[in-house]
């Protein structure tokens, strides 16, 4: 683990639609990984679901969460490790939060509870995606 001097977890975007159709569905949803320098020493990387409708199938609800772990680190690592930590264990240290977002959210609006699985975020992304 590099040394990090502080951690901040932000919502960037939160939002969900209820079209109160009736019925039942399976909702297929898009989990993307972005990561990227702030400035000196600070780095981020958001996961970002959705449940999106698509030209050929329309959903009940709508639900985009975008949640950013924002991370400062003390002193200066090479930027293959801030990398790897960003595109690996920051996932890891992320998705469990986002999960609890998801589910809490449908919950709160008094919906069906969505629960995204369990899963092993090490092979989630492959490692050919670079920060972008």
């Amino acid at each position: 683990m590099l040394p990090m001097k502080r951690t901040n977890i932000v919502i960037t975007r939160m939002e969900l639609v209820n079209k109160h159709i009736a019925g039942t569905f399976q909702l297929n949803h898009k989990l993307t990984r972005h990561t990227g320098k702030l400035s000196d020493q600070v780095y981020y990387t958001e996961l970002r679901f959705e449940v999106l409708d698509h030209a050929d199938t329309v959903y009940p609800i709508n639900i985009v969460v975008h949640m950013r772990g924002i991370f400062e680190f003390h002193v200066a690592e090479t930027e293959d490790a801030i990398e790897t930590f960003l595109k690996k264990d920051a996932v890891t240290f992320l998705y469990p939060y986002l999960r609890a977002t998801i589910t809490q959210m449908t919950t709160l609006a008094m919906i069906p509870p969505i629960v995204i699985p369990i899963l092993d975020t090490s092979v989630l992304f492959p490692d050919e995606q670079t920060m972008n």
